[in-house]
């Protein structure tokens, strides 16, 4: 982020750079695993996809974060990826969200950070997984369908994030939240792609 950008959104420059070590390891460790070389490769990743996703999804349809972000409900990929993982006869699980649901405003904030700045490179990725022949009608909805991000819609939530009014607790709070989404990003990784 240039400077004019980091003077723009000082509070997204702090989340940028507490996580920049953990969010390189993270698609480092994803990428050695090789997604886009196999349907069985791409499946896992799937898998991964979901098992983060899930854990999140509620935090798209919580009432206070619906306040600071009007499109949030739009922007979950759940529904996309559990159709994509059936296209491949895949089976949908489903995991605890209490923890996600506990979260207070400022943790919650933290952890759509991750998630909705995880989508900047979903372009990058629709060309990648055209090699296997799949498109956003077949095996890679999440990455096309709404909710799957763009230049806009980025800006338009980090606008919204540097518009909250947060205290100094609840300023680490927020990073805190950030961190423990990538602690549970590679905890994904390492659960799903590991041991497929």
């Amino acid at each position: 982020m240039g400077n004019i950008a980091s003077k723009q959104y000082p509070r997204i420059t702090q989340l940028r750079a507490i996580t920049t070590d953990t969010h390189q390891s993270l698609d480092d460790k994803v990428m050695s695993y090789e997604p886009f070389e196999s349907n069985e490769n791409y499946i896992n990743f799937l898998r991964f996809q979901h098992k983060l996703m899930e854990k999140v999804a509620p935090l798209y349809q919580n009432k206070q974060l619906t306040t600071v972000f009007n499109d949030l409900g739009s922007r979950c990929r759940l529904n996309y990826l559990e159709l994509d993982l059936t296209d491949f006869n895949q089976p949908v699980s489903s995991i605890n969200n209490d923890e996600v649901n506990a979260l207070s405003l400022p943790a919650a904030i933290g952890w759509l950070y991750v998630i909705e700045g995880s989508k900047l490179g979903a372009a990058i990725l629709a060309r990648e997984v055209g090699k296997l022949n799949l498109t956003g009608e077949f095996g890679a909805r999440f990455l096309a369908g709404p909710g799957s991000g763009g230049g806009s819609a980025w800006r338009e939530f980090m606008q919204s994030v540097e518009l909250l009014d947060f205290s100094e607790s609840e300023e680490k709070t927020m990073l805190d939240g950030a961190k423990d989404a990538f602690l549970y990003a590679h905890h994904c990784v390492d659960n799903v792609l590991a041991n497929a």
